[in-house]
C-alpha cells in the first residue's frame, strides 16, 4: 500500500511538474517593431530675425495598419522610444542657410490630453552643413504615437537672419515594445 502511494505521489510530481513546464513554454512574449516618420516637412517662412523660430507640424500616426500587419493591437504597445530625430536643410537657394546659424535645435511632441514634452535636443555639435542629428532625451513615446495624430514642434535659434524660404524636413526613427503575445 506504501508504494503504492509512494507511485502515485511520484506521478502525480511528474504530472505537476509537466503541467508546469507546459505553461511555462506559453509565456507572454514582448516583440519590438520600429516604425520611421520621414515625411516631416516644415518651411522656414521669411523674413526672420536671428533668434528663435518655432513651427509645428501634425502628424497622422497611422499604427493601425502596422499593427494589424504584425498582428497586434496598438493598445497592446507597452512603451515606445524614439531612436533617432534628424533636421535637414533642403535649402537651393544660391546662397543657401547652413547648420552653421544654428546655435540649437529642440523637438517637442505633443498630442490630444498628453502634455507636450521634449524629445530631443542639439546644441550645435551639428553632423554636416545640411543636417542635425538630435540627442534624445529618453522619454516614453507611445503616449503621443499611439494616438491618431501626434504634433510635432520644433524650435531653431539662429544667430542670423535668414532672407529667404527654406524647407527643411525632420525625420524620426521609433521602436515599439509590443506586449503581450502568446508564442
Amino acid at each position: 500500500m506504501k508504494n503504492k502511494l509512494k507511485m502515485l505521489g511520484l506521478l502525480a510530481l511528474v504530472a505537476t511538474g509537466s503541467l508546469l513546464t507546459f505553461n511555462a513554454c506559453d509565456k507572454v512574449i514582448a516583440i519590438n517593431v520600429s516604425k520611421d516618420y520621414a515625411n516631416i516637412d516644415l518651411l522656414i517662412t521669411a523674413p526672420q530675425a536671428a533668434g528663435t523660430i518655432s513651427f509645428n507640424k501634425d502628424v497622422t500616426s497611422d499604427l493601425e495598419a502596422l499593427a494589424s500587419s504584425k498582428g497586434f493591437s496598438i493598445d497592446k504597445i507597452e512603451s515606445a522610444t524614439i531612436n533617432s530625430i534628424t533636421i535637414k536643410i533642403n535649402d537651393t537657394d544660391p546662397n543657401p542657410i547652413t547648420t552653421s546659424i544654428i546655435q540649437s535645435a529642440k523637438v517637442y511632441l505633443t498630442a490630444d490630453n498628453v502634455a507636450t514634452t521634449e524629445v530631443g535636443i542639439d546644441d550645435n555639435a551639428h553632423t554636416s552643413p545640411t543636417q542635425i542629428d538630435l540627442d534624445m532625451k529618453g522619454i516614453d513615446a507611445a503616449p503621443y504615437i499611439k494616438s491618431s495624430k501626434f504634433n510635432v514642434k520644433a524650435e531653431l535659434v539662429t544667430n542670423q537672419a535668414i532672407n529667404h524660404d527654406v524647407p527643411i524636413n525632420i525625420s524620426m526613427s521609433c521602436t515599439f515594445k509590443v506586449k503581450p503575445l502568446s508564442k
